[in-house]
């Protein structure tokens, strides 16, 4: 099988391969394939588009596994201020066991040549955990809180307001005190697909948060007291519908009464990998395919 199968680098033409094998591949529980099934048109775009700019914005970090017209395996890096990202990791499970994997995530890592620190959301599968440990990362375990906001927990005298354009500035201090890069670009795509902005700035702290529909796509802060002001506002912004507050490490202990008070339960969910030089990364929920 393996003979036939061409490790290259991604091409446009690829984003519609590469949605179908990650979305088959990366769900674990019958739950996670349900989200998947259940996903949007306009969600589903939303992938494909984000693939396209990070082979734009970084195409030495994007590789695929190509069994002819048939995506077997992807690996998406990006690299911003000397930070390396995996963005996304995926091998069809009918490619397994082959080295597959092994060879995408090595030809990814080889774009961090040079930067001093590097950073994945994992999955929980187990050969992900296993390989990005043996690649040098260590391995911070997370919870992940879900479900309906209980409206009746929201407090009053929330510091925050809405972002703009202005605000970016601030958004790229905050990113390079608390992981040690900004986001740039990526913060902006997704801004520009649909996701907005909040932000605290005053005398007792300064951060911001993504949100998509009362959930945190992305959050830091320089204060946990701020921090949990964004989340609040971030939860405050539900409609009813249930809310994800995604990779909640041991440093994020700030965000457990927040979600605890807002009637969200608690699960464990995969770790986020760390290695080299980065910030302190709290207080901080990371954005999955971004961090």
């Amino acid at each position: 099988m393996k003979d036939r199968i061409q490790i290259r680098q991604m091409t446009p033409a690829d984003a519609e391969g590469v949605y179908r094998t990650s979305s088959e591949a990366i769900p674990a529980t019958d739950e996670e394939r349900q989200q998947v099934r259940n996903r949007s048109a306009e969600e589903v775009e939303r992938r494909k588009q984000r693939y396209l700019h990070l082979l734009e914005h970084g195409q030495r970090g994007a590789w695929v596994a190509a069994d002819g017209d048939r995506i077997a395996g992807v690996a998406l890096a990006l690299v911003r201020e000397g930070v390396w990202i995996l963005s996304l990791f995926a091998v069809d499970e009918r490619y397994r066991n082959h080295g597959l994997g092994r060879e995408l995530l090595d030809r990814a890592l080889l774009y961090a040549e040079g930067c001093r620190g590097a950073m994945i959301a994992s999955s929980s599968h187990p050969a992900a955990m296993r390989r990005y440990a043996l690649a040098g990362f260590a391995l911070q375990p997370t919870l992940m809180a879900g479900g309906k906001v209980r409206r009746d927990s929201l407090p009053a005298g929330l510091r925050t307001r809405e972002g703009v354009e202005g605000d970016l500035q601030l958004v790229a201090e905050v990113d390079r005190l608390v992981r040690g890069a900004a986001h740039g670009t990526d913060l902006e795509f997704m801004l520009r697909t649909g996701l907005h902005l909040l932000v605290v700035d005053d005398a007792s702290g300064m951060g911001y948060a993504v949100v998509w529909n009362g959930s945190p796509a992305l959050l830091a802060a320089t204060t946990p007291e701020t921090a949990i002001d964004l989340l609040w506002s971030c939860l405050a912004e539900s409609s009813g519908e249930p809310v994800e507050v995604p990779w909640i490490t041991g440093s994020q202990n700030w965000a457990v009464p927040v979600v605890l008070s807002a009637g969200l339960s608690l699960s464990p969910a995969g770790p986020i990998c760390v290695r080299g030089e980065l910030g302190p990364l709290t207080p901080y929920l990371p954005s999955g395919p971004f961090l």
